[in-house]
Formats: C-alpha cells, sequence, structure tokens
C-alpha cells in the first residue's frame, strides 16, 4: 500500500498522525509530500526584490527550500517509521492542487487535513476541495488539532 501524506503549513501534524496509525503495522510505503504554494512563493520575492533591488532569484528561493525541507524534517521525525519526501512547486500557471492530484496518480491512499475554520462546506479551503473531489485514489481526511 502506498500512502501519500499531503502536508501543508498549520494542519500538517494532525495528517502525519493520522498516516502513521494507518500504516504501522502494515507493509506501506509512506511518501511525505510539501507542494509549494505559488503566492507564496511570489510573494516572497517581490518583498526582497522590492526592498532590496532585484536580486537573484536563487538568493531568494533559498528559504523557501530550506522552509519546505524542515517541515519535511519534521513531518518523518514525527511519523516515525520509513518514508520518502517529496518536495514539489507548481510551474507556470499550475495550481498546487493539481499538483497533489497528480501525485495521488500513484498512491493507493491520500491523507490529508480539513484547513478551514470550522464545520460544514467551509471546513476545507477550494484547493483541498479540489484535492478530495479529484483524487484518483482513496483520500483520508483529518480534522487538523488545534
Amino acid at each position: 500500500m502506498r500512502v501519500l501524506v499531503w502536508l501543508t503549513e498549520g494542519t500538517w501534524e494532525a495528517a502525519v498522525d493520522a498516516a502513521r496509525d494507518l500504516a504501522q503495522g502494515r507493509d506501506a510505503e509512506v511518501v511525505l509530500l510539501h507542494v509549494d504554494d505559488a503566492a507564496t512563493a511570489d510573494a516572497w520575492r517581490s518583498g526582497p526584490a522590492g526592498l532590496l533591488g532585484r536580486g537573484t532569484p536563487a538568493a531568494v528561493d533559498t528559504p523557501l527550500r530550506d522552509a519546505a525541507t524542515r517541515l519535511l524534517e519534521d513531518a518523518q521525525a514525527r511519523l516515525g517509521l520509513p518514508s520518502s519526501a517529496d518536495s514539489r512547486s507548481p510551474h507556470g500557471h499550475e495550481r498546487v492542487e493539481t499538483v497533489v492530484v497528480d501525485a495521488c496518480r500513484d498512491a493507493d491512499v491520500l491523507v490529508c487535513s480539513r484547513d478551514g475554520d470550522r464545520p460544514g462546506p467551509h471546513s476545507l479551503a477550494p484547493p483541498t476541495r479540489f484535492v478530495v473531489d479529484h483524487a484518483p485514489c482513496d483520500v483520508v481526511l483529518v480534522w487538523a488539532r488545534g
């Protein structure tokens, strides 16, 4: 069984805990997935460029890559099971949700967290709703613990 865990800032811990419960004691391959949010990346790039001049893309992107690496390392430590890390970035006009759905093509199950602030239709942000509706595998959707 291949378990894909979509890690998003603010809710990743609940997804990792659910994946651990699902995979423990099974012959499961766990893949931790982080997808850069294009809006966050664009804002990060425009801030230093506006304040410090143009700068170099590598110098601006390094903190984003470092943050993604730390998140994946923290998730692997919390999982406590063998896993692999997959960090992706949308290309061009590609959206985060389409990158996640594409990553699901090789998975048997996707584990992700609700990211809304209340029960009901607003318990999922639009990207998460898209993934839940279009994932080509089973989806385990958990509440983030606050």
